[in-house]
């Protein structure tokens, strides 16, 4: 699955850009086995600055879905 944006809530990490201490703050990264896992988490600061490049921020899926071999119903 590619990038997903979160609100990451009552957490206390060091953002990813400047290196500040933030607490609630948004975060990009992957789902697996329906857990959020962040890799680039922002302080609302950086977060406006990067908005507007989202979509530019890990923009390929690092697995992307495999094709269909078989039909579902047989």
């Amino acid at each position: 699955m590619g990038p997903v944006w979160r609100l990451v809530k009552g957490e206390k990490d060091m953002c990813h850009r400047c290196g500040k201490e933030i607490v609630d703050f948004p975060a990009v990264g992957r789902v697996v086995d329906w857990t959020f896992h962040p890799q680039e988490k922002y302080c609302w600061e950086c977060y406006r600055y990067v908005a507007p490049f989202v979509d530019e921020i890990s923009p390929q899926s690092e697995t992307p879905f495999q094709p269909v071999t078989k039909p579902a119903i047989p």
